[in-house]
């Protein structure tokens, strides 16, 4: 059986998209299940390297904000100081969740705990530096822990 052409009709190139690309609509989407799941209740913040996009306010907690800011920052550098970028943005990532949000002010802080989650999107090349990366959050919120005991003291 041979293949024949349809007349009039042009295949379709090949649709390729970087692993940017790939990241972001997976974190997109992601936004928009917790924000059709939990409106108004949860809340997301988005750290790209050391910069924060959006803030804890109601305002902030919308798709086409952080779409905004994320066209405005780019895909990451080189590769050169990738390490650097992600302990920065992971060191920020932990200070982001240490930011009371609008509902933490209004209410007893002690009676609202702090569920955040850090989603760190970037590759490792071995174990040990992904272990390093974990190290990075647990010291900084080690670190955040102890500043925040001393201060109630």
């Amino acid at each position: 059986m041979s293949k024949t052409k349809t007349p009039g009709i042009i295949p379709a190139a090949p649709i390729t998209k970087s692993m940017w690309t790939c990241n972001v609509e997976t974190m997109i989407e992601y936004m928009r299940i917790v924000f059709d799941i939990f409106p108004a209740k949860r809340t997301i913040r988005v750290v790209v390297g050391d910069e924060t996009l959006n803030e804890w306010q109601q305002k902030d907690q919308n798709i086409q904000q952080v779409m905004l800011a994320l066209g405005q920052v780019g895909p990451p550098g080189p590769k050169a100081k990738e390490d650097e970028n992600v302990i920065r943005g992971l060191t920020q990532a932990v200070q982001v969740l240490c930011d009371p949000t609008p509902l933490q002010q209004e209410e007893d802080q002690d009676l609202l705990q702090n569920k955040g989650r850090i989603i760190c999107l970037t590759t490792v090349k071995s174990e040990s530096q992904m272990r390093a990366y974990e190290e990075c959050v647990s010291d900084a919120i080690l670190q955040h822990n102890q500043l925040a005991e001393d201060s109630d003291r």
